[in-house]
């Protein structure tokens, strides 16, 4: 089993953090969206860099940002990953959620006007701005509790885009589930996938459609995985999910 790689008590964010602003798009409300950039990239301007998309981009860096003050700090669990040579080089792209979260992370409209936020209008503006791995081998996104489901949305309904993605202690509703079920070509190309829950009372209520994924899942062509972990009797919030999102970063930007 790989050492686990534990966010420290850092204060200020660690690395370099950019805002894109502002952005809209038509069906979902406009958002802040962030960039984390690695450790190289502005002293090796030669060098093109995989990119991991991440939901609730307020909760994941700053815990001056974080809805509850504390946040992933992924800034620094990465950057330890980075500098042990476990996890290539990648930048972060976070985008804010919303007071829509809810609609815009799920399987209706609003979630499907999301991801074409995602594929459509924030990929290719990263794409033109920043020196990235623009195929699909080099793309992942990543998100927890609804964000969990939204990752596995993106990879399920557009795997022309993304190769991998991480959902922790995800919520997936019963038409979903049973949709996947239904839906035996799934993966059509190579496909990294992580999902993960702890043990409070709301984790435990996922567990019954995780273990349905999972079983749908198992020995699917094309699918890396799906590995999965259980963090027993870790609560539902951020500073579980920085406790182990070393696994989800090792799975999809493994060294």
């Amino acid at each position: 089993m790989a050492t686990p790689v534990l966010p420290r008590d850092v204060d200020a964010v660690v690395g370099t953090v950019e805002s894109l602003g502002v952005l809209a798009a038509d069906g979902i409300l406009p958002r802040e969206t962030i960039v984390w950039l690695p450790p190289s990239y502005t002293d090796e301007p030669d060098r093109r860099y995989p990119v991991l998309f991440m939901h609730d981009g307020h909760n994941a860096i700053d815990p001056a940002t974080s809805y509850s003050g504390e946040d992933w700090q992924i800034d620094d669990v990465a950057t330890q990953l980075i500098e042990a040579g476990r996890v290539r080089e990648f930048l972060l792209v976070a985008p804010y959620a919303t007071d829509d979260r809810f609609e815009e992370y799920g399987a209706g409209a609003p979630g499907r006007a999301y991801l074409a936020f995602l594929t459509d209008v924030l990929k290719p503006l990263i794409d033109q701005r920043y020196r990235t791995l623009a195929g699909r081998d080099d793309t992942f996104v990543m998100g927890s509790s609804m964000g969990g489901l939204i990752s596995f949305l993106a990879v399920w309904h557009r795997p022309d885009v993304w190769s991998g993605a991480a959902c922790l202690s995800p919520y997936f509703p019963p038409e979903v589930v049973e949709a996947l079920e239904a839906d035996s070509t799934w993966p059509p190309a190579p496909l990294r996938l992580y999902l993960d829950n702890g043990g409070d009372e709301l984790d435990e209520s996922f567990q019954p459609a995780i273990d349905r994924v999972l079983a749908s899942l198992a020995g699917r062509s094309h699918l890396t995985g799906p590995e999965w972990f259980r963090d027993a009797g870790a609560p539902h919030h951020e500073p579980a999910w920085s406790h182990r999102v070393w696994r989800p970063l090792e799975c999809l930007l493994g060294a």
